[in-house]
């Protein structure tokens, strides 16, 4: 075994020796904190443009999209005579209710088959 120490060790020794300075350390940190923080409002702030930006792009075809649903769903899928059956119907004789049990379908088998 070796009495010669080892050079690095000796100045990681000599570094840990010397006295903290803990204001310049608290600046260090507020100041990346400060630094960290304007980076994210920036990067908020031009998400928030592109978002507006989109969607003032998309409003209107989205607008006519959501008037055709709106007349599209509420259609009966079979016609029905009697009022009163009609009305008792009319949750589910619609392309609407149609969709939703399909959907539900889908995910009754999606999780039948994955689980």
């Amino acid at each position: 075994m070796s009495i010669d120490y080892d050079p690095t060790l000796q100045a990681l020794f000599r570094q840990a020796e010397q006295e903290f300075d803990r204001d310049a350390f608290e600046r260090r940190v507020m100041a990346r904190i400060d630094r960290q923080r304007r980076k994210t409002m920036v990067f908020w702030s031009a998400m928030g443009v592109v978002f507006l930006a989109t969607l003032s792009l998309i409003a209107a075809p989205l607008a006519s999209a959501v008037g055709i649903a709106t007349q599209f769903l509420p259609t009966a899928l079979v016609e029905i005579e009697t009022g009163w059956l009609q009305q008792l119907l009319s949750p589910v004789n619609s392309v609407a209710a149609a969709i939703a049990i399909g959907a539900l379908a889908i995910r009754a088998f999606y999780r039948r088959i994955f689980r």
